[in-house]
């Protein structure tokens, strides 16, 4: 259920992101938002779960949650099937091509104001009508789907780690609780590199007949099957939803290992009724809080949750915008790194604590030593590709110092659109938002591939009877990813390497009457100051960095971005 909860929420949700907020004109502050909804949840039902739920049938509650999360899969997938086909922009029509300039002044204007025009692939109407500045409003369907999601993880990571803690020797629990973590890393490792292979799909391929959509992946107008994943997670929780409510509330022969531990806690812990009434709320939360050793171990795991929930949301977005890939490669890269890192430091650790037999004060010691070399290996993130050279956005069109735009004077009489990216390389080695940007009035068919002929923003002369093709100019000039991945896969596993120390740290220092309690606040806390800031503050400095949004034609609002600095 680890697994399967990580893969859906940490790994098909966030691989997606960069998919939302094209299909539905999201910016990634919003994206953000959607993040952290399933943090939300938890956050707001942790503390009851953990203190009333520690007393009940735990695995019966877990079973429950997994039905609450497989009910959010088919909440998240409900937009693909609520809205219309998706519609994109299919380029310029030829019909508002020709090769014999007009002499009329006025014919002319006519002809360069109809390569501006709107030629959508539509499939449910009127672009304007039905297009994408109303479907924005579905994100507040993908944060109720994560708060409901939120509801069915809360006890999982809570009473389903304690069911664990409680049922193995002592000496043995890091190594099972660092297995248990190790598969919360593995799943989202899957959900990137299923995400990836997922996205790959048209978005509609279950509706259409893919081969008339004339665009790859690597097109900025693709928009991949983003809920597909989404309904394989659905699947899967209903399924587990009945081993689940078929374990016994505590298996056989453990219960010697349920011993009151009467060294911490104070007195109030050796009470024989202690923890069993709500009336005790109050003073299990004074204990905690004069847990010096618990306090400080959970301020660590905010701070180290910023990081890790900033990370998982925002990382193959960083990937594919920072070093140039596709939606679907760097989805994937992204899980080769976390795969061998992520796993890596949860075994690690559980292995280092169980063969040297530490004690709390040596563990809290060995996390100073990994947060250290997270902080070492930081400077990876100043590696990235430069800028592609987009005229007008990154470098100025020729004969202008300006860069004020995709219009400037050579295509100043062109009533260009904003809404889609349809890139255009030209003779120059220059890339253009789109053909009418380069000033192009000449469209030449071959096969599936387009080129563009007669561009008043190209001074090259034509190359084989054409000044621009389809598509980003292809540059070999950037060879840093495999450096930055190599560096950066070390720089997770040190991370992860420091959270199942933190784990058996909070159940040593707590009384077994509040254990499963203490990580049920602890984990409110952790969401609260490190997982729901987290992918808010990463989106909003993304959205900082980015240099041309879209434009929706129809009203003019502000969508997605199209083109970040790198």
């Amino acid at each position: 259920c680890i697994f399967l909860t990580g893969m859906f929420v940490n790994g098909f949700i966030n691989v997606s992101i960069t998919t939302l907020e094209k299909r539905f004109g999201l910016r990634s502050s919003e994206a953000g938002v959607i993040s952290v909804g399933y943090d939300i949840a938890f956050c707001i039902l942790t503390m009851f779960v953990t203190y009333f739920g520690s007393r009940s049938h735990r695995p019966r509650i877990i079973s429950v949650g997994a039905f609450l999360l497989g009910v959010g899969g088919l909440i998240f997938s409900l937009p693909h099937f609520t809205t219309g086909l998706y519609s994109f922009e299919e380029g310029f029509a030829s019909k508002w091509f020709t090769v014999a300039q007009p002499t009329n002044s006025a014919a002319a204007h006519l002809i360069l104001l109809k390569q501006g025009l709107y030629i959508f692939k539509t499939y449910h109407g009127d672009g304007c009508a039905s297009g994408a500045s109303y479907l924005s409003n579905y994100v507040y369907v993908f944060i109720f789907a994560q708060l409901i999601n939120g509801v069915g993880c809360t006890p999982l990571y809570t009473l389903g780690l304690a069911v664990i803690e409680d049922s193995v020797p002592k000496e043995s629990a890091s190594l099972y609780l660092g297995i248990g973590n190790a598969a919360s890393i593995f799943g989202p490792v899957l959900g990137y590199g299923l995400g990836g292979v997922v996205l790959s799909f048209w978005v509609d391929f279950d509706q259409i007949d893919t081969s008339n959509v004339n665009l790859t992946p690597s097109d900025p107008r693709w928009v991949g099957a983003w809920w597909l994943g989404t309904m394989i997670s659905m699947a899967c929780a209903f399924l587990l939803v009945i081993p689940f409510a078929g374990f016994p509330a505590q298996f056989k022969g453990t219960k010697h290992l349920f011993k009151v531990d009467k060294t911490t806690g104070g007195e109030v812990a050796k009470e024989e009724n202690f923890a069993k009434s709500y009336k005790d709320f109050p003073k299990a939360l004074m204990m905690l809080a004069k847990n010096k050793t618990y306090v400080f171990v959970t301020l660590a795991d905010c701070s180290e949750a910023i990081l890790i929930s900033g990370f998982t949301t925002f990382l193959p977005k960083i990937i594919e915008s920072e070093f140039q890939q596709s939606a679907g490669t760097a989805a994937l890269v992204a899980g080769v790194i976390s795969i061998p890192g992520g796993m890596l430091g949860h075994v690690l650790a559980g292995l280092i604590i169980k063969c040297f037999n530490l004690k709390t004060a040596n563990i809290l010691k060995f996390n100073i030593v990994c947060c250290l070399c997270v902080c070492a290996l930081s400077p990876s993130l100043l590696m990235y590709c430069r800028n592609r050279p987009v005229a007008g956005i990154t470098i100025p069109y020729n004969n202008t110092n300006d860069l004020g735009g995709i219009m400037s004077t050579c295509n100043a009489n062109c009533s260009c659109q904003e809404e889609f990216y349809i890139p255009v390389c030209g003779t120059d080695g220059i890339n253009y938002f789109s053909a009418c940007a380069a000033g192009c009035n000449e469209h030449i068919e071959n096969g599936t591939d387009s080129y563009y002929n007669n561009c008043s923003c190209i001074s090259t002369p034509s190359n084989n009877g054409w000044q621009a093709s389809s598509g980003h100019c292809v540059t070999n000039d950037c060879n840093s990813l495999g450096a930055f991945l190599g560096v950066f896969c070390v720089c997770v596993m040190f991370t992860f390497m420091s959270s199942t120390p933190s784990l058996v740290v909070t159940f040593r220092v707590l009384p077994q009457r509040i254990r499963t309690f203490g990580l049920g606040v602890q984990w409110l806390f952790i969401r609260a100051l490190g997982s729901i800031p987290g992918p808010i503050m990463f989106g909003t400095v993304i959205d900082l960095t980015c240099i041309l949004w879209q434009k929706r034609i129809c009203d003019g609002s502000k969508g997605s971005c199209w083109i970040y600095n790198s």
